[in-house]
């Protein structure tokens, strides 16, 4: 087991997701150090040893009212915005269900690109309340601003309006005094929260001299310990607590104080209310940073968009989104380049597209792709430099790998040969390369893949013999607009439903194996490409056929969403690969015992985390390194085994080309989480390689002495 203390940053890390988390500055971990090892009483005791706790808790409350102007307001510990949301929600609605009913309809109203922790706190509070409201979110324009309008027509009738003072994944910045105008307007008493999480330290804050009702903040969101934060509630607002049960914080949020936490804001607040200090910079300075980073990128990917205006942004967040590149391609090469950005909000980190982005109106390829990089107060130029330099190698290998357009003759993908697996979702799509004629065949092509298939084509010059279906396509499909797209490169112009082109129809003989008539063949190569079937075909791709004399066999079948294991026992052998059209269990690839529920399978070997440096280190060991090649590219795996890089993607490809030679050689899989080593792992133990393991937690638990940069 690697215990905490074993688990270090990667040397060199340069990290761009202040948004998502923040490291503690050395000067609040040693105010929190301190506290745990020196003034760890109780402030409800009214001992020596509480009394010092307690001074350090009000005192901290003291310099919070100052930076934030809570005037009379409460100023309550929390230990989060999460928590402070739901407080505020709780507070409102509850004083929304004492008060008598007029009858009509009432709204909970929130910005449609608040954090996720609004709408569901809205929600819990009112179905658990029997408040009966109907939720209704605030729509926003193309630049994330809310629609005055609409609170100035819905705002009567609300029980609480939620907004919030700066976006998580934009950055964009609400005007608050315009907002007040039009809410106070229409609702002099309605309650009010606006999310500050991402507005401390980044704009000035008066906030009694506002009728803002509800503020929560979150002291790791700025150089603080995660678990700590703060509300603020307006003198006179409703209030209800969340936790009762102790009476700290005067019976306003019950539970032991979290006094080091606190003595963390306490050594933040300082920084902040300190003007001379040093640590924290500048709006120019921080616009600088910004423009700095925006260069680089607009360097490294000409064809990058923003998703908001720099205007009305603070200068610590740029989202951008980079035309026919999928966000995870552009995370995985940073992650490898020790680069570290996110996809959206780290809260939801799990989901493809961006809630707020769309909310926006946005186009859906910058949802899907959108990347949110973000930099803090205290960054440093020497930070920013080093991103920068970064970026553009980074860059330079997802060009390498063609998922970049550039006038480069190092392109790695040059090393593709035979299958490669592309997928979207469960869908899976089809390229079949021979590498030496420089021939590409397309199965079952993806829409959402086709800018990139297209763009391999370009890089590699790759003439295409035909764009393939397992289903019949209308003239206008996206398969038939990818064919007329991609065989100016040398596919028949006379093509059928499936895209089969016509004069590939007829004279061939079926396969050994195949016992059912072929309609016809295709060259790849040195593989031939037999079609079986007419209007939900399956094809059938031979070995390599050197001479005119050599037999063909089935080495690989595309099914389409074929499965009975009796009508392909007519098509192939028991080694032939099996690979379908949509894969749900990320299976990859089959062969007919699996179909049939009869195959022997070896079992995956565990390596223990404390064990990996002593495989890693065994020539003997085979590492294969599943990522995508152009993270290998930017950095690879400096260990004794032998490693080689085998993506998902090729990994059909390399079940049959290596399967008898590396059948009983100990093999290790490696990604960067795991997941992707996991799944690899699963493939190659169910194809017969009977010493596989994967490494749990993946190059991110590796300690930093067996990687280097290449």
């Amino acid at each position: 087991m690697v215990t905490p203390v074993q688990i270090r940053p990667k040397s060199a890390e340069i990290y761009l997701d202040c948004n998502a988390t923040t490291p503690v500055l050395p000067q609040i971990a040693k105010a929190v150090e301190h506290v745990m090892e020196h003034v760890f009483g109780n402030p409800s005791s009214s001992h020596i040893t509480g009394l010092q706790a307690r001074y350090i808790l009000d005192n901290t409350r003291r310099l919070g009212r100052e930076l934030i102007g809570a005037g009379a307001g409460r100023f309550i510990f929390t230990s989060g915005a999460t928590e402070g949301i739901q407080t505020a929600v709780l507070s409102a609605l509850t004083a929304a269900r004492n008060e008598a009913n007029t009858g009509g309809k009432r709204w909970l109203l929130y910005g449609a690109t608040e954090h996720k922790a609004v709408p569901q706190a809205l929600e819990h509070w009112n179905q658990l309340l029997q408040l009966n409201a109907q939720l209704k979110a605030i729509p926003v324009d193309k630049q994330g601003l809310l629609d005055l309008d609409f609170i100035a027509e819905h705002a009567g009738a609300a029980h609480m309006i939620c907004t919030m003072a700066v976006n998580n994944e934009t950055g964009v910045k609400q005007n608050l005094a315009e907002l007040e105008r039009v809410i106070r307007k229409a609702n002099a008493q309605v309650p009010w929260m606006v999310d500050c999480v991402q507005a401390l330290g980044k704009q000035k804050l008066e906030l009694s001299a506002t009728t803002i009702d509800y503020a929560p903040f979150s002291g790791h969101k700025l150089y603080g310990p995660k678990g700590i934060g703060f509300l603020y509630v307006r003198h006179n607002a409703p209030f209800t607590p969340l936790i009762i049960g102790g009476g700290q914080e005067q019976g306003q949020r019950s539970g032991t104080e979290n006094l080091p936490g606190i003595a963390a804001l306490h050594a933040l607040f300082e920084l902040l209310l300190d003007s001379s200090q040093q640590v924290f910079h500048g709006p120019q300075t921080l616009v600088g940073y910004r423009d700095k980073l925006l260069q680089a990128l607009r360097q490294a990917f000409p064809t990058l968009e923003l998703n908001h205006s720099l205007d009305n942004s603070v200068p610590t967040t740029l989202n951008f989104s980079v035309r026919g590149v999928p966000s995870r391609d552009i995370m995985d090469v940073f992650d490898a380049a020790n680069i570290r950005v996110s996809s959206g909000s780290a809260c939801s980190s799990g989901v493809s597209r961006s809630f707020v982005l769309d909310a926006m109106g946005l186009e859906e390829w910058k949802s899907s792709s959108a990347i949110r990089l973000s930099f803090g107060p205290a960054t440093t130029q020497a930070t920013i430099d080093s991103a920068c330099q970064r970026i553009q190698e980074a860059a330079q290998a997802l060009r390498q790998s063609c998922l970049l357009v550039a006038d480069t003759n190092e392109d790695i993908d040059s090393d593709l040969d035979g299958i490669v697996q592309l997928r979207f979702g469960h869908q899976c799509c089809y390229l079949l390369i021979d590498k030496q004629a420089r021939e590409m065949a397309v199965i079952d092509p993806v829409p959402e893949l086709a800018e990139r298939i297209e763009r391999l084509v370009t890089c590699q010059h790759y003439r295409v013999k035909a764009v393939l279906t397992t289903e019949p396509q209308a003239s206008g499909s996206p398969a038939s607009m990818l064919a007329q797209l991609l065989c100016a490169s040398g596919c028949s112009a006379e093509r059928d439903a499936v895209g089969w082109p016509v004069e590939a129809t007829g004279g061939c003989d079926a396969p050994v194996e195949c016992q059912q008539p072929v309609f016809g063949c295709l060259r790849v190569g040195q593989r031939r490409l037999y079609r079986v079937g007419s209007r939900t075909p399956v094809y059938l791709l031979s070995s390599p056929l050197v001479s005119a004399q050599d037999t063909a066999h089935v080495d690989f079948a595309f099914v389409g969403e074929q499965t009975n294991a009796e009508q392909l026992s007519e098509l192939v052998h028991s080694n032939t690969l099996i690979l379908p059209r949509f894969d749900i269990d990320f299976r990859l690839v089959q062969r007919l015992c699996e179909l049939e529920q009869d195959c022997a399978k070896c079992q995956l070997v565990d390596i223990p985390l404390e064990q990996q440096q002593q495989w890693l280190a065994e020539p003997e060991t085979l590492v294969i390194d599943v990522r995508e090649q152009q993270e290998h590219q930017v950095r690879k795996l400096a260990v004794d085994a032998e490693v080689i890089n085998v993506p998902l993607t090729r990994l059909a490809q390399f079940v049959y080309s290596h399967r008898q030679h590396y059948q009983n050689r100990p093999i290790v899989c490696v990604c960067r989480s795991g997941h992707r080593s996991a799944v690899a792992a699963q493939v190659l133990a169910r194809h017969g390689f009977c010493q596989v393991s994967h490494l749990l937690g993946g190059t991110a638990l590796l300690i930093e002495s067996s990687l280097v940069k290449s």
